[in-house]
C-alpha cells in the first residue's frame, strides 16, 4: 500500500540554470485507486534568484498549495486531467450556472473521449482539426456548432496558459472547420403584421409575454427574471437573467440597458397586470404561484399551437427578438441604434461609454416602431391572407405613401 503524504517539504535543487523544487503529486487512476507520482516544477531562473535564500519564498508558496490538497496544473498531465481537475471547477465559478453545465456537456460529449489521452504539452493544431472532422462526420453538425466546440477547446487552452500547464501559440486557434460540415440554418424574424396576429388570438398572459418579447426585444431568460418593479410606464429596466432555478445579473453592462416601451407595450402589460389585481412586487410572469414561469413549456403548450393554427411556423423566442431587430432596421433606425435597443455588446461599440437615459435616436426608432403597429393595425382588425405582404410594402424606407403617413405619426 502507498503510504499517505501529509505534508511535504519538496526538494530543492538547481539545474540548467533554474530551480526547481521535487514533489509528490495525488492523483487518481482509471480504476479509482489513488497514486502519488514523483513530479518536478521549475520555480524560477538562477538568473532572478541567484542564491536559494532568495527562490525560498517561492518554493514555500508553491509547496503550500501542494499540501493544501490545490491541482498544481503542469505540462505532464493529459488533457482529460487538466479540464477535470482544473479547468471544469474553474468554469463553475462561473456565475451563470448555464454556461458551466455547456461547457461540461461539450466536453464529455464531443471531446473527452476523443482527446482527452493526449498530454497539454503534445497537443497540436492537427488534434483538434482531427477532432472536429471526426464530431462532424459522426454527429453532420452545423458549422456553428463546430465553431463553438472549437471556442471551448480553444477557452480550454488558453486557461491552461494561464496555469502555467502549457506554453506557446494555442494550438486550437488555427484548427479548420471542415469544407463537409453542414452550413448554418436560415434564422427567422416574424414582421409586424405576424406579431400582432399572433398577439390578437392569445390570451392575456402569453399575449403580454409575447408582446414583451416582440416589441421590447427582451431574451427568453429576460423575460423569466422580470419583476413588476422593473415596469415603468415609459420603459422596462433588465436587472437579472432566470435559467431554472438560478437567477443572475444579464451576462454584460449592455445587456442591463433599460428598453423603451411602446404604447402599444404598455396597453397590454397595464391590462394583464390589472388582471393580476395590480401587484406592485413579486415576479411578472408566473402561473399564480409566484414562480417564475417555464417559457418553454408556455410556449409548446399555448403559443405554438396558437402561432400554427393561423398559418404561421413557430420559430422559437428568437424570432421575435430578432423581429424587433429587422423591423426597426426596416424603418430606417441605424445599425447602432438597433443594437443599443437589443443591448447587444460588440466590440466596436463597447468602448463608447452606455448611457443610462435615451437619446433622440433611440426614442424615434421605438416611437416609429409604434406607429407601424397603429397604421397596421387600423389596416384590417381580422388580418386577411394578404396582410403579411401589405407589411412588406409598409416598411418600405422612406418611400410611397405608408411612408409619409408614418412620418406624420412620428414628426
Amino acid at each position: 500500500m502507498t503510504k499517505s503524504v501529509r505534508y511535504q517539504k519538496g526538494q530543492l535543487y538547481p539545474e540548467h540554470s533554474a530551480w526547481f523544487v521535487r514533489y509528490r503529486e495525488r492523483r487518481r487512476q482509471q480504476d479509482g485507486s489513488i497514486k502519488y507520482e514523483r513530479r518536478s516544477k521549475r520555480l524560477g531562473s538562477m538568473q532572478d534568484y541567484p542564491t536559494k535564500s532568495e527562490i525560498e519564498p517561492v518554493r514555500i508558496a508553491f509547496m503550500q498549495k501542494v499540501n493544501s490538497g490545490q491541482v498544481i496544473a503542469d505540462e505532464c498531465m493529459t488533457l482529460l486531467e487538466f479540464v477535470e481537475a482544473v479547468y471544469l471547477p474553474w468554469a463553475q465559478t462561473e456565475p451563470r450556472a448555464s454556461t458551466h453545465k455547456g461547457y461540461r456537456e461539450i466536453w464529455e460529449n464531443h471531446m473527452s473521449g476523443r482527446v482527452g489521452q493526449i498530454r497539454v504539452r503534445e497537443f497540436r493544431t492537427v488534434h483538434a482539426s482531427r477532432m472536429l472532422r471526426a464530431i462532424a462526420g459522426e454527429h453532420n453538425l452545423r458549422k456553428s456548432s463546430l465553431q463553438h466546440i472549437k471556442s471551448v477547446l480553444s477557452g480550454i487552452f488558453t486557461h491552461a496558459k494561464n496555469e502555467g500547464a502549457f506554453d506557446g501559440a494555442n494550438p486550437v486557434q488555427g484548427a479548420l472547420i471542415p469544407n463537409s460540415a453542414r452550413e448554418s440554418g436560415e434564422t427567422y424574424a416574424y414582421n409586424l403584421a405576424q406579431i400582432l396576429r399572433i398577439l390578437n388570438v392569445l390570451p392575456l398572459l402569453p399575449q403580454a409575454v409575447v408582446a414583451t418579447a416582440s416589441l421590447a426585444g427582451l431574451r427568453e431568460g429576460e423575460l423569466r427574471g422580470l419583476e413588476w418593479p422593473d415596469y415603468t410606464v415609459e420603459q422596462l429596466s433588465v436587472n437579472r437573467s432566470a435559467w431554472r432555478e438560478f437567477v443572475n445579473k444579464p451576462k454584460t453592462r449592455a445587456s442591463r440597458q433599460p428598453v423603451p416601451v411602446i404604447p402599444k407595450l404598455a396597453t397590454i402589460l397595464d391590462a394583464y397586470r390589472a388582471s393580476m389585481y395590480h401587484p406592485i412586487t413579486g415576479v411578472m410572469f408566473h402561473h399564480g404561484n409566484g414562480e417564475r414561469m417555464d417559457m418553454d413549456k408556455l410556449a409548446q403548450r399555448v403559443i405554438r399551437p396558437a402561432v400554427e393554427a393561423i398559418g404561421l411556423q413557430w420559430y422559437g423566442w428568437h424570432g421575435f427578438r430578432r423581429g424587433i431587430a429587422s423591423n426597426l432596421y426596416a424603418l430606417g433606425a441605424n445599425e447602432k441604434t438597433v443594437q443599443r435597443i437589443l443591448r447587444h455588446a460588440h466590440p466596436h461599440v463597447t468602448k463608447e461609454r452606455y448611457i443610462k437615459t435615451f437619446d433622440a435616436s433611440v426614442v424615434e426608432a421605438m416611437e416609429r416602431l409604434q406607429a407601424t403597429v397603429e397604421v397596421l393595425e387600423s389596416m384590417s382588425s381580422n388580418w386577411p391572407a394578404g396582410a403579411d405582404k401589405a407589411h412588406a410594402k409598409l416598411l418600405i424606407e422612406n418611400r410611397g405613401e405608408m411612408a409619409e403617413r408614418l412620418k406624420a405619426a412620428v414628426c
